[in-house]
């Protein structure tokens, strides 16, 4: 029976008895900034491990193992006993230094074994951290570009396979391999450090000096998608991460919706000029409030009615003006146009954790919905998805997917491209110069005149948005914000600022000086020519400055 009948089934179980393989983890690929600048990279570090069937007087052993590897000698006892009868692996100690090792591997010490055990090393520390994600001792990957490209990064681990007798060595006679791990690949990154390393000052100052629950912000090309940097506060240090919290470590740029509140007003003007509903010169006589089936729209401050243009409506940020607005487009046009800027899917980015935002199907609006959704209230959004919506406007009518992978580097040090981000027309290029035009009349005579920028012209839209409450409704908490690009006529960047809960509460006056901070490093960074003579510029502002503020939103 067990010669003939059962030989093949004890013939495996011997074989799996006696046969051993150790995995050789491949050395993981780099991540590198779009110069060549390295984000995130693998050491070597060792693991040290024991076959608890070799060691005679573990207590003996853990005492001359503990003061070298730092450790007390009773918390080593287990892990060179073993767990149950018969275990030959346990984990003594991981990522231990290579000059550690060495003073261990001296000792001799019999059933003490040692394999290289690459770590993950930050350089930068804290910086890029929601965009890099991390990886754990385990190796495993999370979040971030470590995980987005993980196939990429993580290349093919080796192994050896040999037999061995009942007291765990090799047989030399018996049959043995060994395959040689395929390092990864390393990945070139979009981000420029330099651009990341002040954007995350900037809104860490911010975040400070207006008293902000967090913040976030967002800089990229219109004409590529490719993203500058990405950046929140709080953020985490991937090399300690375990030292941080989940919100701390959340990417609230991809995960996070708000309602965007009035930097939402561009979309419903690129919407109803797209359609012919409006042009920048229709008239409306606006009051200072307006009923919408069982809301009521209210403008930031009371006015007697008054007539205003389409252009002057958006400058100054009228609610009851861009509802009217949204009116004339209508429902079917307006939401036409929230999805077609993209609104409700993903970017195309697909980070882990990404969110699609929330956009109400049609069929489910109420009736105040044409008069909540024009000024950015009754829909969600991601700060991306806001920024992508500039971008598109910044690149004469073209939404271009986001991304953050320039290309990958092989062993020959050649960078391979991606696939190109893929393309869709929003708007007619006129029309979105004629958003372009009314949006730099906010920065430069409206609500936006803090994100003014000396010799450059900026297009963007301030924003003052109620945050929603659980239960349903509005509390007294605001997101304030900015969204934006320069130079006006022919973007180089577009970004976004949002800064949770600030004091004061006002996006023209928190978010937009912010704004202007970080973009004005980014396009000297970028060695973008001046659109006009700086100091002729400078004056302009400070007379700006000098006048009383428009109503702010």
């Amino acid at each position: 029976m067990l010669q003939v009948v059962e030989s093949d089934e004890f013939q495996q179980i011997a074989a799996e008895q006696r046969t051993t393989k150790i995995e050789f983890p491949a050395r993981r690929g780099a991540v590198l900034d779009r110069d060549a600048e390295t984000m995130s990279i693998s050491v070597d570090l060792q693991v040290v491990y024991s076959d608890p069937t070799l060691i005679d007087d573990p207590r003996a052993v853990a005492a001359r193992l503990g003061p070298v590897l730092r450790r007390k000698p009773e918390s080593l006892v287990e892990s060179l006993t073993g767990t149950f009868a018969g275990d030959q692996f346990e984990y003594v100690a991981r990522q231990v230094n290579p000059r550690v090792a060495k003073k261990v591997a001296a000792m001799e010490l019999p059933g003490i074994f040692f394999e290289a055990e690459p770590k993950r090393f930050y350089p930068n520390g804290r910086m890029a951290s929601h965009l890099l994600g991390f990886v754990n001792v385990d190796g495993t990957v999370m979040e971030g570009v470590e995980a987005q490209y993980n196939n990429v990064l993580a290349g093919e681990p080796g192994a050896v396979r040999f037999e061995k007798d009942t007291s765990g060595n090799q047989l030399p006679q018996a049959d043995s391999s060994f395959e040689q791990p395929e390092p990864g690949r390393s990945i070139l990154l979009t981000i420029d450090k330099d651009i990341q390393y002040f954007t995350e000052l900037a809104l860490a100052d911010a975040v400070r000096q207006y008293k902000a629950a967090s913040g976030t912000a967002i800089l990229m090309r219109p004409k590529t998608g490719e993203i500058l940097a990405l950046a929140n506060v709080p953020d985490f240090d991937p090399n300690a991460y375990n030292e941080f919290s989940n919100d701390e470590r959340r990417n609230r740029a991809l995960a996070d919706v708000y309602e965007p509140g009035s930097i939402f007003k561009a979309i419903t003007l690129a919407g109803a000029l797209s359609e012919g509903a409006v042009s920048p010169e229709t008239t409306f006589a606006v009051p200072d409030q307006l009923q919408v089936a069982d809301r009521v729209i209210h403008d930031s401050s009371p006015h007697a009615t008054e007539k205003m243009d389409v252009r002057q409506i958006i400058t100054e940020s009228s609610n009851v003006g861009t509802v009217m607005i949204g009116q004339k487009l209508g429902a079917e046009g307006l939401d036409e146009y929230v999805h077609r800027f993209g609104f409700g899917s993903k970017t195309g980015l697909d980070f882990p954790g990404e969110s699609p935002g929330i956009v109400r199907p049609l069929e489910d609006w109420s009736g105040s919905s044409i008069g909540n959704i024009p000024i950015g209230q009754g829909v969600a959004v991601t700060p991306l998805q806001m920024v992508s919506a500039y971008a598109t406007i910044a690149n004469h009518g073209v939404w271009v997917e986001p991304r953050v992978l320039a290309g990958t580097i092989g062993g020959d040090a050649r960078v391979d491209p991606p696939a190109p981000s893929s393309k869709r027309r929003v708007l007619k290029g006129r029309v979105a110069r004629t958003v372009t035009g009314i949006l730099s009349d906010v920065v430069s005579k409206g609500t936006g005149l803090h994100a003014q920028i000396p010799g450059y012209e900026v297009a963007g839209k301030t924003g003052t948005a109620q945050k929603v409450l659980e239960e349903g409704g509005y509390g007294d908490d605001y997101f304030a914000s900015f969204a934006g690009y320069a130079p006006a006529k022919r973007p180089e960047v577009a970004a976004i600022v949002i800064l949770d809960s600030p004091t004061p509460i006002y996006g023209g006056l928190t978010a937009a000086p912010t704004f202007t901070i970080i973009m004005e490093r980014a396009l000297r960074e970028l060695a973008v020519r001046p659109s006009s003579n700086a100091e002729e510029a400078a004056r302009a502002i400070a007379e700006n400055e000098d006048r009383s503020l428009p109503a702010q939103d």
